[in-house]
């Protein structure tokens, strides 16, 4: 790499009993440091604000001497109180010119090395012994050029700061000579280099990247993950040419919500559910009623289309509710909420009230309603968080008095938190409901259903969260034993 500094300087460092330091520190407990301007002479053991201050002492007590052949009057108009302010502050600007390029001539330029391009914020990452780590801005249509061309890089119109710790880069300029294109960092403008921790879920291939969040000359190194490929239950989903036109479903799925942290992969969760509702179960997709980031509005809405559709088929229809999200305790009385995206933890009225789901899901007459909830009552959340209306207790929200004909399977007893199955893009519940349904092709009882979720939530939570979470099942006395045979398909 050539290097062109285009500032020019007049300081040399003359002896080897002294040090220059080039790493841009100064320490006061060094050698000292010897500095030859002109033919003034000065050392110093302490930082560069003392150098620029003996520069300046030193020269403008040369300035200020009358000269032999000076009148006396020319001599009070040429030193005054202005004149002399300002030729100090000329001097003070002098000395600081001449550090910094005097620094620049100690950095190894040619010894720069460039990182992997992050093509999303469009950086490269420069690393250097003596100025540390900063991104730089090459556009993607530049950068394999840039890359290509980087041992004959030109570094141009170096600038530092200069204070009392020493010298750090402010701004250099990197001209490309295969297209005549210039690059430049400022430490003034924010940029951002992105290490991307790619994980692929095709085979059971492991990919480790260094954890950073670290912030150098205003550029941020970060960390992000990006997953490849689908999850097993995700593909090959089984088809039955059995149509289910009596079977209505609700799919609600929240994930972004407006105040309070999101919900790892709710949304996969109810994409995936509905295409196995078309496929596996049979259920025509007009039947289907699905809501992505649910308002409150959204969910009242819903509700009322499934009463709606038991009130016109008069005891026909089959029904499935899916829901996954933030539920919520009410910490008065202990019952349990459904949290819509724009609802308010701290707002009982801006959520849904179970008892009032389970309340309009049985009002009319249907063969049976299966109600499955991905999401937990006590205040927690997916990612080991709590509800910003919690106050890092967990509540044990009391049992839920279940009506007629209805089935509730829900993610987690009590005070468990209902946790998500990083490695498959899924709630754990949700997962293994799905894992089942491809199986059997969808042709498995809720008893045999509801068990195999419940072991193998239970172990794989343990395994990898390190908490325990138990689904548990509850219904109506009436359908006490009835339940255990119903399929939804």
């Amino acid at each position: 790499m050539k290097t062109i500094i285009l500032s020019a300087t007049i300081l040399i460092c003359l002896t080897s009993n002294v040090k220059i330091y080039a790493q841009g520190e100064f320490h006061s407990d060094s050698q000292p440091t010897l500095f030859v301007i002109g033919n003034n002479l000065t050392i110093s053991k302490t930082p560069p604000s003392v150098f620029v201050k003996q520069y300046v002492e030193k020269n403008i007590a040369e300035w200020q001497k009358k000269g032999e052949f000076e009148k006396t009057s020319d001599y009070q108009k040429r030193v005054n109180e202005q004149s002399r302010s300002a030729k100090a502050q000329q001097l003070a600007d002098e000395a600081i010119k001449q550090l910094k390029a005097e620094y620049a001539k100690t950095i190894k330029w040619n010894n720069f090395q460039i990182s992997q391009y992050d093509a999303d914020n469009e950086t490269y990452l420069i690393k250097s012994l003596e100025l540390g780590e900063f991104a730089i801005q090459v556009p993607v249509s530049d950068a394999p050029s840039f890359k290509q061309n980087w041992g004959s890089m030109l570094c141009a119109s170096s600038d530092f700061y200069v204070n009392d710790k020493g010298l750090s880069l402010a701004k250099v300029i990197f001209k490309n000579p295969s297209n005549g294109k210039s690059y430049t960092y400022d430490s003034k403008q924010s940029t951002t280099y992105a290490v991307n921790n790619i994980t692929y879920n095709f085979k059971p291939i492991e990919y480790d990247v260094t954890d950073d969040n670290v912030v150098k000359n205003n550029t941020k190194i970060d960390t992000k993950n990006t997953v490849l490929g689908q999850a097993d239950v995700d593909v090959n989903i089984p088809t039955n040419a059995q149509t289910n036109d009596k079977t209505f479903v609700v799919i609600i799925a929240n994930e972004n919500y407006v105040r309070e942290v999101k919900v790892q992969y709710a949304a996969n969760d109810g994409k995936i559910f509905r295409e196995y509702c078309e496929k596996t179960l049979g259920i025509p997709s007009k039947n289907i009623h699905f809501s992505q980031d649910a308002t409150f509005g959204t969910m009242k809405s819903e509700i009322k289309w499934i009463s709606d559709v038991t009130a016109a088929y008069t005891g026909q229809a089959k029904v499935i509710f899916y829901y996954a999200g933030h539920g919520m305790p009410n910490e008065a009385d202990k019952s349990a909420y459904l949290l819509p995206v724009d609802g308010f933890s701290t707002d009982y009225e801006t959520a849904i009230k179970l008892d009032d789901l389970y309340s309009r899901l049985t009002a009319n007459q249907s063969q049976n309603v299966t109600v499955l909830l991905d999401a937990c009552f006590s205040g927690s959340v997916r990612d080991n968080g709590m509800l910003a209306s919690a106050r890092g207790v967990k509540i044990r929200p009391k049992a839920n008095a279940i009506p007629s004909n209805l089935v509730v399977c829900s993610a987690a007893t009590g005070d468990e938190t209902a946790y998500p199955f990083k490695e498959k893009q899924h709630g754990l519940f949700t997962y293994f409901l799905l894992k089942k349904l491809q199986e059997t092709k969808g042709n498995v009882t809720l008893l045999d259903l509801s068990n195999f979720i419940t072991e193998n939530v239970k172990q794989q939570s343990i395994v990898v969260n390190q908490k325990s979470q138990t689904p548990q099942v509850n219904t109506s006395e009436a359908m006490k034993d009835a339940w255990k045979s119903l399929k939804l398909k």
